[in-house]
């Protein structure tokens, strides 16, 4: 029985040795919070848009709809970009007979916007040659000029008047014309005192044009570029520039619309 006492006074006399412990331990550590801890805004509909959300009725929100890129799909009725019919991209919202909305194939026409394309004109010199077998006249009111045009920018052509550039158009689009300078019965070498705004006329069996003068340049005698086939109707003239046989002068212009 003592035996048992002293077993038992150790085990409890071990179990306040423990105890005591951790509490000196513990009294080593002491804990102390920093500063007010920082956090985002608010994000409610009200603290952003001013007011409370309108359940069932409009918000601000219902209107802030993103631009879209040129050409990309919008899937919403509001917001469609689309002013051609691009590859690929060739779907539109539709309405179901109940009014659910859908995607359908092709643009509908109250949505599409279509984007002409300059396309370059030209009409064949072919059943445009008249009587005489010239194929146009040509005036130049402030010039005195009144000549006729014949198919071709050759010799031959320019001894009866002026010549039409064969790989110009007869009438539509850019009709290209030549003409000696001097020392022929047809000359344009003048063509290099007309001012900007001047008029030029051309008749054919197609009918007659008005021209304003846009362009008075002096070109080389290789540079082709202004013969080039164009969307809107021109005329273009070409004569050399007198003791400068390297040298062209060229005159644009541009026909005159109501």
């Amino acid at each position: 029985m003592n035996y048992f006492r002293r077993l038992t006074g150790s085990a409890m006399a071990l179990m306040t040795m423990a105890a005591l412990s951790v509490g000196a331990f513990a009294a080593d550590y002491s804990f102390e919070t920093g500063g007010g801890t920082e956090y985002y805004p608010a994000t409610s509909y009200a603290d952003i848009y001013g007011a409370a959300y309108n359940y069932g009725g409009p918000n601000l929100v219902d209107y802030q709809i993103p631009e879209l890129p040129y050409g990309s799909f919008s899937t919403t009725q509001i917001g469609v970009m689309e002013k051609v019919n691009l590859p690929g991209l060739q779907q539109s919202i539709a309405t179901s007979p109940s009014g659910n909305y859908g995607i359908s194939d092709g643009i509908p026409a109250e949505t599409v916007f279509p984007v002409k394309p300059s396309v370059p004109a030209y009409t064949s010199v072919d059943g445009m040659e008249r009587r005489d077998g010239s194929i146009g006249t040509l005036k130049i009111p402030t010039l005195g000029i009144n000549m006729r045009v014949w198919e071709g920018e050759t010799g031959t052509s320019m001894r009866k008047g002026l010549g039409h550039y064969s790989s110009t158009s007869g009438w539509d689009g850019n009709v290209g014309v030549c003409g000696h300078n001097r020392g022929a019965k047809y000359t344009i070498g003048s063509i290099k005192n007309l001012e900007i705004g001047d008029t030029i006329t051309y008749s054919t069996v197609y009918g007659t044009r008005t021209y304003t003068v846009i362009l008075v340049k002096t070109i080389s005698d290789s540079d082709w570029s202004y013969l080039q086939a164009t969307a809107d109707n021109r005329i273009t003239l070409t004569t050399c520039l007198a003791d400068r046989p390297e040298k062209r002068i060229c005159v644009q212009a541009v026909q005159i619309t109501q």
